[in-house]
């Protein structure tokens, strides 16, 4: 089920991974060596554990906290079923209304750009097109020119399209630029960023899935890189990166940030991420072992990782009502006949002990923490 409580776990439990995971990108030679197969890894499982923010409380241990959370939270744990109900309505219309914002405005940005591509496209002289058929006869993609742009990039998922800058290139630096488009294209990579955008989306209101966008980006190049220097001899890889340097360089275009739809073959003015893929290309280690064995190491701790990720939860701790237990010289024993749970129509419990009672949620009761004490079902009469 859905509670305020699984979706604070969630972004507990998800935040301190995607900061790994944005580490450990950066680690030039932890790519080197290990490749980035175990990044996409991490991805994935860290993606999916946030979609699912539910909690299994038939199926969960608790882990209570007794100061810092537990006073967050106090309000609302001591809160009617049907105030904690109100909460979660809002927090959720506001998500909702978020993620409509955030659609609309992506779907502004990406009208924008087609527009704009349409307005300053033109046909080129067939010298693309025939490398384009030389790779591949039956590839759909279509080849225009566009002044407005300073580097090429692939856009369209169902009809791709390679926009090509007005720069001067030989044959050879053209087919490393539609080579490298064409395994965007054959790697559905446009995809793998749509989806990545939608979870962006989603996700609104977490810094951190923002980052994941924007880092997605270099870890989709790096893959195409190390497929690039595959295809290639060594000398042919080497003149690759230095047609790398060639598109990055130059004068800006009135369109070089292009829409969150589009994959490129290189960005300007970001030097980092254009020597991190210099880097990946010319430095790593064919290790297929050593990468193997790294990448079933990561894939068992994401899964331990995930499986716990559900079976525990943090939740305040309730505090058990102060009473007077003795009686004179007699002890007091708690048993099914003061000390119970019973039941009530609208879900909720009242907690007897001792002669007190106290209003206990349903959460609390599903999720163990007064499993010692019999329950009164409800009576429909």
């Amino acid at each position: 089920m859905l509670s305020l409580y699984s979706l604070i776990w969630t972004f507990l439990i998800s935040c301190p991974m995607l900061l790994l995971i944005f580490i450990l990108r950066r680690r030039s030679d932890y790519l080197t060596k290990y490749g980035v197969t175990f990044i996409s890894i991490l991805y994935i499982f860290c993606t999916v554990r946030m979609l699912f923010s539910i909690e299994f409380p038939s199926h969960q241990k608790v882990i209570c906290d007794p100061y810092l959370y537990s006073f967050l939270m106090n309000l609302y744990a001591k809160s009617e079923d049907i105030h904690k109900k109100i909460v979660m309505a809002v927090i959720l219309t506001i998500w909702i209304i978020g993620i409509i914002i955030a659609v609309v405005h992506k779907m502004r940005e990406w009208n924008k750009v087609k527009g704009y591509l349409i307005k300053g496209t033109s046909k080129g002289d067939g010298v693309a097109e025939k490398i384009l058929r030389e790779i591949d006869s039956e590839c759909p993609i279509k080849i225009e020119y566009n002044l407005a742009i300073a580097e090429p990039f692939i856009k369209g998922l169902r009809h791709p399209v390679i926009y090509l800058p007005e720069k001067e290139c030989n044959e050879k630096e053209l087919e490393f630029i539609l080579m490298h488009e064409y395994l965007h294209w054959k790697r559905k990579d446009l995809w793998k960023k749509f989806i990545i955008n939608i979870i962006g989306m989603i996700f609104w209101w977490n810094p951190l899935a923002y980052l994941l966008c924007k880092d997605l980006d270099q870890i989709i190049e790096l893959n195409c890189d190390n497929a690039m220097s595959k295809k290639y001899s060594e000398m042919d890889t080497l003149y690759y990166l230095d047609t790398l340097t060639y598109m990055a360089g130059g004068r800006r275009a009135n369109f070089d940030k292009v829409s969150s739809d589009t994959l490129g073959f290189v960005k300007k003015l970001e030097v980092r991420p254009l020597k991190q893929r210099f880097h990946y290309v010319m430095f790593k280690k064919d290790d297929k072992r050593t990468q193997r064995k790294m990448n079933l190491f990561i894939l068992g701790v994401s899964v331990i990782w995930f499986v716990a990720s559900y079976y525990f939860i943090l939740q305040p701790k309730y505090t058990m009502p102060q009473v007077d237990v003795h009686e004179g010289n007699t002890p007091f024993v708690a048993d099914e006949e003061n000390s119970y749970l019973e039941e009530q129509e609208n879900g909720s419990y009242i907690f007897h002990y001792a002669g007190f009672t106290d209003t206990v949620s349903k959460e609390d009761v599903e999720s163990g923490m007064y499993e010692d004490y019999p329950i009164i079902k409800y009576n429909k009469k």
